[in-house]
C-alpha cells in the first residue's frame, strides 16, 4: 500500500512540474471557487443538479424540505423536525457524503448527515451530485454527493436581506444576512433562528406529536480578502446549535432529548501562479459535539460524544490548454473522538488525489480521477473514476461513467463500548451509469441508468453473547433508473416552469434476495412554478411508493403543497411577500414507522431586502 501510495505521489509531483501547452487558458481569480469548480470541471459523465435559490428561500426551516421536493433523493424522517437521513439510489445515509465548501462534513462517530440538523439559509450554491463521488470527496460518497457552497466575490455591492416566517404549530423562522464587498475585500454575515411547539394532532389517532419542541441557532461568517492580483484570502466559518425533543411513536410516548453543537471552520488561500495555474492552501478545523437525555426532566443525566477534526490540503489546479484540465491535491488529517461509550481515539489520514478533464474533440470529451489514501487502521482501497460525454448533436448528449467507492468504518462502529468491533474492514463498492439527455427550446429530458454492487456492508446485529456490534456481512445490489424533465415557457407575458423528478430501485440484499428494508421501489416529485408580473403561484407535489420495514409496511402516499408569492416594489430593492399550505389534502403519512407527519398546516413567509 506504501508503494501505491508513493508512487501516486510520484506521479502528482511529475505532472505538477510538467511543461504546460501554449494554447492556455486565462483563469479569472476573482471567480474562482475551488468547491464548485471540483463539482463543475470533473464530473464528467454525472448529472449534477443546482437548487435555485428561489426554492430555498420557500423551505428555509431545514435542507430536508428542499431536497425532499426537488431532487432523486429519498428522505427517512422520523417525524418533523426531527433525525431525517438521506437514501441516494437505495444507499442509506452513511452512504451519502455532504460537502461544506470542498470539506466532507459528515459525521465521524455515525457516518451520516441529519439534515434537519442544518441551517438552510446559510448557503448561496446548493448542488446535487449523482453517483459515487469517494475519489474525490471522499469517505461515504457511494450513493452521492450533497454540496453546500458560500461564494465570495470581489465587486462592489452591499445588500442587506431580511426572512421572517410564521406558520402552524407556534412555527417561526427569522434570519438576516448582510453582504458588503469591494474590489479589496468582502463580508457575508448571517443569523438565523428556528423554533416549533411542533405539537400537530396525528391524523386518525387520538394523540399528538408529544415532546416534539425543538429550536436551532445559526451563525455565520465569510470574509475575503485580495492581497494583489495573485493571491487571495477566504475564511469560512459555520456555526449551529439545536435543541430539540424527541417526540413520540403512535406506540409509545417519550420523553427523550438531543442537543447538539457544530462548528465549522476554514481558512484558504489562493495564490495565482501565472494565467493557466493555481495553487491553493486550505487549513480547516471542525467541531461536532452531542448530547443525549433519556429523560427530559432531568438532564443531569446524559450521555454524549465530541469529535474535533484538523485538515490540511495543498491543491493544484492547471487549465493546461483549452482542452485539457489537471488537479491534484495533496491533503492530510487528523480526527480525534471522545464519548461516553468510547475512550479517546485518534485517527490520521494521508490523502492523494490526481484528476484530468479532456476534451478530446469538439463534442467528446472524458475526465479520469485516482485517490489513495494511507491510514494506520486498515487498508484503504485505490479509488477511480472515470466519465465520458458525447454530445452527438445539439440536442442528444449520451453520457457513460464508472467508480470504484468506498466507506470507513466510524468510531462508534469501531470503538462502541459495549460492541465495538476494531476487525472491521471498509466497504466498497463499484458503479456503472449510462445517462441520456436530450433538449430542445422548452424542454429538457434526462434518463440515467444505474448499477451498484456493494460488499462489506457494516451492519449492526447481536453476537453469541446478545450484544449488538457490527459485523461486515451483506452484499447488496442496486439497479434502477432516474428521470428528470424541466419545461419552461413564456406564454402571454407568462412564466411556466414544470420540473418532474422519478426514480426506481430494485435494491436487494444478495444474501437474502430480499428487497432492502425502508428502501421504496419508486418516488418521484413535481414542481409547477407560475409567474405573471408580480404574482407567483407554485405546487409541489411528493409521491413516495409503500417501504418494508422489517416485517411491517408502511404505505405509498402523495403529499402537494401549494404557495402564492406576491413581489412587490415599496422598498428600495424588490420584496417578497407568500403564504402557503403543507399537505393540501391533509393526507396521513409516515417516512418512519409509526412516526406520523402533521396533517394540513400553513405558513406566511417574507423576504425583504434593503
Amino acid at each position: 500500500m506504501k508503494k501505491r501510495f508513493l508512487f501516486t505521489g510520484l506521479c502528482m509531483f511529475f505532472v505538477l512540474y510538467s511543461n504546460a501547452q501554449k494554447d492556455s487558458m486565462s483563469i479569472k481569480l476573482d471567480e474562482f471557487s475551488l468547491s464548485i469548480t471540483k463539482v463543475k470541471d470533473f464530473s464528467k459523465g454525472y448529472y449534477v443538479n443546482s437548487i435555485a435559490d428561489s426554492l430555498a428561500v420557500r423551505n428555509i426551516k431545514s435542507l430536508t424540505e428542499i431536497l425532499k421536493f426537488n431532487s432523486f433523493i429519498y428522505f427517512r424522517e422520523n417525524g418533523l423536525g426531527m433525525v431525517s437521513s438521506p437514501s441516494f439510489r437505495g444507499t442509506n445515509a452513511s452512504q451519502t457524503a455532504v460537502i461544506w465548501n470542498g470539506i466532507n462534513i459528515n459525521s465521524q462517530l455515525n457516518g451520516q448527515v441529519d439534515f434537519n440538523g442544518i441551517s438552510a439559509n446559510s448557503y448561496d450554491n446548493i448542488k446535487v451530485r449523482s453517483g459515487g463521488g469517494s475519489v474525490l470527496f471522499g469517505s461515504g460518497a457511494i450513493g452521492g454527493t450533497i454540496h453546500l457552497n458560500n461564494k465570495i466575490d470581489f465587486i462592489e455591492e452591499e445588500s442587506n436581506q431580511l426572512l421572517a416566517n410564521y406558520g402552524s404549530f407556534n412555527t417561526s423562522h427569522l434570519s438576516y444576512q448582510f453582504k458588503k464587498s469591494n474590489t479589496k475585500s468582502s463580508l457575508n454575515i448571517s443569523l438565523g433562528f428556528n423554533n416549533s411547539d411542533n405539537n400537530f394532532d396525528y391524523l386518525d389517532a387520538n394523540l399528538y406529536n408529544e415532546n416534539g419542541s425543538f429550536y436551532n441557532v445559526n451563525f455565520d461568517m465569510n470574509y475575503g480578502f485580495k492581497i494583489n492580483n495573485n493571491n487571495n484570502l477566504k475564511f469560512f466559518s459555520s456555526t449551529f446549535f439545536a435543541d430539540r425533543n424527541l417526540s413520540r411513536t403512535l406506540n409509545a410516548p417519550s420523553n427523550d432529548a438531543y442537543k447538539d453543537f457544530n462548528s465549522k471552520n476554514l481558512l484558504e488561500w489562493n495564490h495565482k501562479i501565472n494565467s493557466k495555474e493555481i495553487l491553493t492552501s486550505r487549513v480547516a478545523f471542525l467541531f461536532d459535539e452531542f448530547t443525549f437525555f433519556d429523560d427530559n426532566t432531568n438532564r443531569n443525566n446524559f450521555s454524549s460524544g465530541r469529535t474535533r477534526r484538523n485538515i490540511m490540503q495543498v491543491d493544484y489546479n492547471n487549465s493546461i490548454s483549452r482542452k485539457i484540465k489537471f488537479n491534484t491535491i495533496l491533503g492530510v488529517e487528523n480526527i480525534n473522538a471522545s464519548g461516553t461509550s468510547f475512550e479517546d481515539n485518534s485517527r490520521t489520514i494521508f490523502t492523494g488525489v490526481v484528476s484530468l478533464n479532456h476534451q478530446l474533440t469538439k463534442r467528446l470529451s472524458y475526465g479520469v480521477q485516482v485517490r489513495q489514501e494511507l491510514q494506520q487502521e486498515f487498508n484503504s482501497p485505490l479509488l477511480y473514476s472515470l466519465g465520458i460525454e458525447n454530445e452527438f448533436n445539439k440536442n442528444y448528449t449520451l453520457s457513460f461513467n464508472t467508480s470504484k467507492n468506498y466507506r470507513v468504518p466510524t468510531f462508534n462502529d469501531l470503538y462502541w463500548n459495549p460492541g465495538g468491533n476494531i476487525n472491521l474492514k471498509p466497504e466498497s463498492s463499484y458503479q456503472f451509469e449510462i445517462g441520456n439527455i436530450l433538449s430542445f427550446k422548452n424542454i429538457r429530458l434526462q434518463l440515467n441508468t444505474f448499477y451498484i454492487k456493494s460488499e462489506d456492508l457494516i451492519q449492526w446485529i447481536p453476537n453469541n453473547l446478545g450484544v449488538w456490534s457490527p459485523q461486515n456481512v451483506n452484499k447488496t445490489r442496486n439497479i434502477g433508473i432516474e428521470f428528470n424533465t424541466k419545461f419552461s415557457a413564456i406564454i402571454n407575458n407568462s412564466l411556466l416552469d414544470v420540473i418532474l423528478n422519478y426514480t426506481h430501485v430494485d435494491a436487494v440484499n444478495l444474501e437474502t434476495n430480499q428487497q432492502l428494508i425502508a428502501v421504496p421501489r419508486n418516488t418521484g416529485n413535481m414542481l409547477i412554478n407560475f409567474q405573471y408580473n408580480k404574482i407567483e403561484l407554485y405546487s409541489e407535489t411528493l409521491y413516495n411508493d409503500s417501504t418494508t420495514f422489517l416485517i411491517d409496511e408502511i404505505p405509498s402516499f402523495f403529499v402537494t403543497n401549494l404557495g402564492f408569492n406576491y413581489k412587490t416594489f415599496f422598498l428600495k430593492n424588490q420584496q417578497n411577500f407568500g403564504f402557503r399550505i403543507n399537505n393540501i389534502f391533509n393526507t396521513n403519512y409516515q417516512n418512519t414507522l409509526n412516526r406520523p407527519m402533521p396533517g394540513i398546516n400553513f405558513l406566511i413567509t417574507t423576504n425583504i431586502n434593503f
